[in-house]
């Protein structure tokens, strides 16, 4: 029997998915007149190429890890899925039949072909073979093991929202002491602009240090939530991230500027939390990194672990892991890319059909990075067989996994939700 609080909750969802559309319309209509508003948000630098640092106290960041991936074909306004494709087929079948060379084209350059109908192919290429399955199409079950560390870090995850963890600073809610009974808590942090919290936590059994930062669970949050904005991304030439506007209300009589966004919101805790990892992993060298967030925590929770690794020589893919659960879209197609050539390992957990990892939409510019798994039901999870979710634009016949997931049982296209 589904609960009234899971009820409340969905319907929360769609409304903030609604409300964001609504909103991103208003304000593209009145736009101007925000401009000396936006004027007043810090400014990132152009490059990554020089060290400094938007923020004092942290170290400057490493010029060799911060260097953009390679542009994805795909990235950009076009949106062009049509070419590479196009190439892979024209590449498959001349493998499989060298006696007959097939000459393919994009729909919009065979408008006069008599094959086409509105720039729509209507045949395969004659004596085409057939065509098999790919083993790159396909989800693959998850481990007993990897379900147990989904399990654990979307529940490390929710202690944050526990009042006694933030900002009280005491390990003793029922999830803390059930999955790691020895945690003693580093620090904690919070803004009050953007209302983002975290904490830092120790596991000397587990020899692991656990960095949590919380989802959306107040007014303020949802402001953040609501934005797509993208702004330049600081530290990586071309990519850009969720910004946010910046929003004048007014309160007890006094209005105030509030600089909300993934990116911005991330950026007023970052000092907090930055140098306490440093002094535990001084103290503790061959201990490994965990960053875990629930929605708009799982974006903080990427940028994050970002930071640590463009900024300490010591962090690496050998030591760090994210795991996100409900995590929205953060930036660009060019951040995306970005953020998987580290080759640190991050795990996108979604929960059935949650509408928060659509947001912001696709046809906005924005892209997952990281390995989706996909929570059909308790104890039955699938990891997409891509590292990042695909660019699509229009439906075709045969759907990749990690764009949309196909459930057999009614026939419907469905996606990845939150926890």
């Amino acid at each position: 029997m589904v609960s009234t609080s899971y009820l409340i909750s969905q319907g929360l969802h769609l409304c903030v998915a609604v409300s964001c559309l609504l909103i991103h319309v208003t304000d593209a209509a009145s736009s101007n007149a925000h401009k000396d508003a936006k004027n007043e948000v810090s400014k990132p630098s152009s490059s990554s190429s020089s060290n400094a640092t938007l923020f004092e106290g942290l170290p400057p960041l490493i010029p060799d890890r911060v260097i953009p991936a390679r542009k994805p074909r795909n990235a950009g306004k076009s949106y062009d899925v049509e070419t590479p494709n196009i190439e892979r087929n024209v590449q498959w079948y001349n493998e499989h039949n060298p006696d007959q060379q097939y000459n393919l084209t994009r729909r919009s350059d065979a408008a006069l072909d008599a094959d086409t109908v509105g720039g729509y192919t209507l045949d395969l290429p004659e004596n085409a073979p057939p065509i098999q399955p790919s083993s790159d199409d396909v989800m693959i079950q998850a481990t007993t093991s990897q379900i147990n560390d989904f399990k654990k870090y979307s529940a490390i995850a929710g202690t944050a929202y526990c009042r006694n963890v933030v900002p009280k600073s005491e390990w003793n809610c029922v999830s803390c002491l059930q999955y790691v009974p020895d945690g003693k808590i580093i620090k904690t942090f919070t803004s009050f602009a953007s209302d983002t919290n975290g904490f830092l936590l120790r596991s000397d059994k587990g020899k692991t240090l656990y960095l949590v930062f919380r989802g959306t669970s107040s007014f303020r949050n949802a402001i953040t939530d609501l934005k797509f904005d993208k702004v330049a991304y600081p530290n990586v030439k071309g990519a850009r991230v969720h910004k946010g506007k910046c929003i004048s209300y007014r309160r007890l009589s006094d209005e105030l500027t509030l600089k909300l966004g993934f990116l911005a919101s991330y950026n007023e805790i970052i000092s907090s939390y930055f140098p306490a990892i440093q002094e535990q992993l001084t103290a503790f060298p061959n201990y490994n990194i965990i960053i875990t967030g629930h929605s708009l925590g799982g974006a903080q929770a990427v940028l994050a672990g970002m930071d640590l690794y463009q900024r300490d020589h010591r962090i690496s893919s050998k030591n760090l892991k994210i795991f996100s659960n409900g995590m929205p879209r953060i930036g660009s197609p060019e951040f995306a890319y970005y953020v998987d050539s580290t080759k640190i390992p991050l795990y996108r957990s979604v929960n059935e059909r949650d509408i928060v990892p659509h947001l912001p939409p696709q046809s906005f510019g924005f892209l997952h990075p990281g390995v989706e798994a996909w929570i059909k039901s308790p104890g039955s999870v699938y990891i997409c067989s891509k590292e990042r979710e695909m660019i699509i634009q229009t439906t075709t016949i045969q759907i990749k996994a990690t764009a949309f997931l196909r459930d057999d049982s009614n026939q419907t296209l469905v996606r990845l939700s939150r926890i």
